[in-house]
């Protein structure tokens, strides 16, 4: 029962604010459908189970806490030492995190994936086992974001197409949180990443105008991050120079501001793509 985990929160969260099965008639919502719904046999749509969260005056974060036991501070830590350690390409960290977690639960494994997917390829087995949690996924909260800022590039195409569907369509939601919204813009980047790499110049262009949905004045360095991707995609698709012109001076532009280990996982990238090609091209 892939649903039961937000079907069991639903219902402590229902109990806790002391409101029957019924309560929610009033919002189209049958009482078979919501029992149904937490005994994990079937999921509630975003919208409707949004609008039931607001009747008991419950915050999406809160119930993201509950679907996760709570665990929401701790899942923040590790993933936090996830993104240090990527960003300062500690290897070894990112190794020990997942020999640490990937004997554990569920989650952990997910966790220890996350930090295996940043320094090798995963087995089929590991990507079956992420991607079938992800298809069960009717709720994008911090740890289900999370993961896909670190290895979304590595999923399925057709499964990155409905998580996309389903992150424009709560879009709304996630205006209001600028943590998720960060790591969005991590998935957004790795993904139109993937499509560059693989040539699907339209599909590449078509994430590059979905995640512009998405920006919030303040988001700067969410800004960044999509804009030299975008850069990258002037670079092979438009203008060489003027790709690499821009490419540098966001390089310039983070170590202006003192963002160095930002600065390094991008220039990364750089010297991947621009500098080797220069070299092939001698």
């Amino acid at each position: 029962m892939v649903y039961f985990k937000y079907g069991k929160a639903f219902h402590d969260l229902r109990i806790q604010h002391g409101f029957s099965l019924s309560a929610f008639e009033e919002l189209g919502i049958a009482k078979s459908t919501l029992s149904n719904f937490e005994n994990g046999k079937s999921m509630l749509s975003f919208d409707r189970l949004d609008f039931a969260l607001q009747k008991m005056n419950v915050s999406p974060l809160d119930y993201s806490l509950m679907i996760n036991n709570g665990e929401q501070d701790n899942y923040i830590s590790i993933f936090d030492e996830i993104e240090h350690a990527y960003y300062q390409r500690n290897i070894k960290q990112l190794q020990y995190i997942y020999e640490i977690n990937k004997e554990g639960s569920n989650e952990q494994k997910l966790i220890a994936f996350s930090a295996r997917g940043l320094y090798r390829r995963l087995t089929i087995e590991e990507l079956n086992e992420i991607e079938f949690y992800l298809r069960g996924v009717q709720f994008w909260g911090f740890f289900e974001l999370s993961i896909l800022a670190n290895i979304g590039d590595k999923l399925d195409n057709s499964i990155i197409d409905n998580i996309i569907e389903d992150l424009r369509y709560d879009k709304a939601y996630y205006e209001n949180n600028l943590y998720y919204r960060v790591l969005i813009y991590r998935f957004f980047y790795k993904i139109i990443f993937k499509f560059i790499d693989s040539e699907k110049k339209e599909k590449a262009q078509e994430i590059l105008m979905i995640s512009k949905q998405f920006f919030m004045p303040g988001d700067v360095m969410s800004h960044v991050i999509i804009n030299f991707a975008e850069s990258f995609y002037c670079y092979y698709y438009t203008d060489k120079k003027q790709g690499k012109m821009q490419l540098q001076e966001t390089l310039k532009f983070l170590k202006k501001i003192g963002a160095e280990d930002f600065r390094k996982t991008l220039k990364l990238q750089y010297d991947k793509r621009i500098l080797r090609e220069n070299r092939s091209e001698k």
